[in-house]
């Protein structure tokens, strides 16, 4: 049996929104200290993504905090933005918010990211945030399009930033339905028909979510002094388990590689998602 709290709290200025799962196996004259998890979504995605996750980490002892980031959800932020300056922000406010709360463990708070979440906690880490271990699931730490693509991008960003002086809102839903994100067409097709999603990728904010897929972490994660498990699936036709290599050859920390067959890019909910459950949790044991 599991308990949920609903949380919310302050990251700069605006109000994050987020459901702590807890193990509910205190008693009333007693309550254990444990580890905790953050659980960070990716970009145009919500922490509902994430409650299998936390539910499993909750049946196995942990706290598990599904966060909804800056923009996404039922948080606050410029609607759909993906900026490491505010998400980094936010999950400092998630370790503030977890320290101080009464059955959790402050020396021994982790964090999980997917996709753009897996390049904000590998961002977090790298600036000495106060977390203990890393696990990152088909992360994204260096571009995931062509350098001409880049460019577009870019010039587009650029001609909203001087221009327009707002976000430009690109139509690029029918783009991104035609690369699976998932093994499991069942999941595939959640994933194309979620009303949440559609919203996102038909007005799709640039320069707000530029982030999302021209990022360089992958240059920074040699600072990063805690342990990272990197899981990749080998099927990611959004991100190349190329950037997993190149993560995990890039890190100096005590680390391992996971590349997970018949797995594609959203993993947490694909084939393999107990297996990826199985190595999160295990690499949690050792570390927190």
């Amino acid at each position: 049996m599991i308990r949920t709290e609903n949380l919310q709290f302050c990251s700069l200025g605006d109000t994050l929104r987020g459901v702590l799962f807890l193990p509910d196996t205190q008693t009333p004259h007693r309550v254990d200290k444990r580890p905790a998890v953050i659980l960070c979504h990716g970009a145009i995605d919500y922490k509902e993504n994430f409650f299998g996750f936390a539910e499993f980490l909750a049946e196995n002892g942990y706290a598990a905090l599904a966060l909804d980031m800056h923009g996404h959800g039922e948080s606050e932020g410029e609607k759909f933005h993906v900026k490491m300056a505010e998400w980094v922000p936010d999950i400092r406010a998630a370790i503030e918010v977890l320290s101080s709360h009464g059955e959790i463990d402050a020396s021994r708070i982790g964090a999980l990211g997917f996709s753009s979440g897996g390049s904000a906690i590998l961002e977090a880490a790298a600036q000495q945030c106060a977390l203990n271990a890393l696990v990152t699931l088909d992360a994204t730490v260096c571009n995931v399009i062509s350098p001409l693509e880049v460019a577009f991008f870019k010039v587009v960003s650029g001609v909203a930033k001087r221009l327009v002086g707002r976000d430009i809102k690109l139509p690029l839903y029918k783009l991104a339905i035609k690369v699976p994100v998932s093994c499991n067409p069942d999941v595939r097709n959640q994933f194309i028909n979620d009303p949440y999603i559609k919203s996102g990728y038909k007005a799709y904010p640039l320069p707000g979510a530029l982030e999302s897929f021209i990022i360089d972490t992958h240059k920074r994660v040699n600072k990063i002094t805690i342990p990272v498990c990197v899981i990749h699936g080998q099927d990611d036709q959004v991100d190349s388990p190329d950037s997993a290599r190149l993560l995990y050859d890039k890190l100096g920390s005590q680390k391992q590689l996971n590349i997970i067959a018949h797995s594609g890019h959203v993993g947490h909910l694909d084939y393999q998602k107990d297996k990826i459950h199985d190595i999160a949790k295990t690499w949690f044991d050792t570390y927190l």
